[in-house]
């Protein structure tokens, strides 16, 4: 607690300005890209060279992209990353001192419940704490800046969509575009050289100012610079992915991975939820695999004997209790009880009935209650 209250005063003033600023970076240039597409090139270069009957169908097709893209982005913009449930709290309380709590280390700790020192609580296994957030993240891969938030368990989804559209974005844009954006960049090119052309080769009156040539060029080398950088972290994430591990936890070695389901297929079905048509959207997954707060492990499922013992689906508590391993159902006495409640809510970010729902775009979270929590910066 009094960690938390030096965080408090040494609160960065910048850190809400730089989120604010990395969104609307962001949000520029989608604008940019959309009004520059439609309005420069749909409507002003496509007539100019008599190919006004394509207008419509490469409207749907490049907005169609860019349309999904940008969903996705505000879904892992905007959306909770998964920050610890108040339901892991009961369960903590419930199960007390039967529940193994392991230090945090930088390897794998399947089945451990970890302590976080900024919040001062137990937390789930794969969770981490967030200093800019300011709350602990179920299965945290990262903080995305340009997001202005975590990118954790509940998003992860939207995250890897957002980038997957935008690459396509990128790549049916300049598929569409290039012919004209090669055509342009020659007579661009002959326009400020002043250079003679052969008879034939331009037209001797192009309807279209040479601010506006410039405006598309530019669009053309935002596109191709957006394709190979999103390429590249498109492709770091799905290799993730597929392998069923964190950016945090890519550079774990203690053992090879736990939660490692056998197969690609496999592992991406543990964010994007069983197969089906919700994986393209930017929808929750419809069928999850999991919770986010405790996970099946292929070398140590469900013990066969519970799930074959004729008593229906288990309760969350007790899967929990499997996974966790906690054996005996010894409950906190009362005053132990009501010190953990205090302790917790004073420091966990959670509110009293509900998990946290925090504004990323500030460093402050703000509790269902309406009082403000600040966290520092680091």
């Amino acid at each position: 607690q009094n960690t938390q209250r030096e965080h408090t005063a040494m609160q960065s003033p910048w850190q809400p300005c730089r989120g604010a600023l990395h969104s609307a970076a962001v949000l520029a240039v989608f604008a940019f890209e959309a009004l520059v597409y439609n309005l420069v090139y749909l409507g002003i270069i496509l007539p100019a060279c008599g190919k006004e009957h394509f207008i419509l169908p490469f409207a749907a097709t490049f907005d169609s992209f860019l349309g999904m893209a940008f969903l996705c982005y505000l879904r892992a913009r905007f959306s909770d990353p998964g920050v610890v449930p108040h339901s892991w709290q009961r369960f903590v309380s419930h199960v007390g001192q039967d529940l193994a709590i392991a230090p945090p280390r930088l390897e794998w700790q399947p089945g451990k419940a970890t302590y976080c020192s900024h919040c001062g609580v137990p937390r789930p296994e794969r969770a981490h704490h967030c200093r800019l957030c300011g709350v602990c993240v179920l299965r945290m891969d990262h903080h995305c800046p340009w997001l202005s938030n975590c990118v954790g368990f509940h998003n992860h989804k939207f995250f890897i969509l957002s980038l997957f559209y935008a690459v396509i974005s990128c790549l049916v844009g300049l598929a569409i575009t290039g012919p004209q954006l090669v055509y342009f960049g020659r007579i661009l090119a002959s326009r400020i050289l002043d250079q003679d052309h052969e008879v034939g080769e331009f037209p001797d009156e192009i309807p279209i100012a040479t601010s506006q040539i410039i405006t598309f060029i530019i669009w053309g080398l935002i596109a191709l610079a957006l394709l190979l950088l999103l390429s590249i972290m498109l492709a770091a994430h799905l290799e993730l992915l597929v392998n069923n591990a964190t950016t945090i936890e890519g550079h774990y070695s203690n053992m090879p991975n736990p939660f490692d389901r056998g197969s690609s297929f496999g592992n991406i079905q543990e964010i994007f939820g069983t197969c089906g048509p919700d994986w393209l959207l930017p929808v929750a997954p419809c069928r999850p695999r999991g919770d986010g707060v405790s996970f099946d492990r292929p070398e140590n499922p469900l013990p066969q004997e519970v799930l074959l013992a004729g008593q229906g689906e288990l309760t969350q508590e007790q899967i929990w209790r499997l996974r966790y391993r906690v054996r005996r159902g010894g409950k906190l006495g009362e005053a132990e009880n009501s010190m953990f409640r205090t302790w917790w809510n004073r420091s966990s970010p959670c509110a009293d009935n509900e998990p946290l729902m925090y504004s990323s775009r500030s460093s402050s979270s703000t509790l269902r209650g309406g009082a403000t929590r600040h966290v520092i910066h680091l």
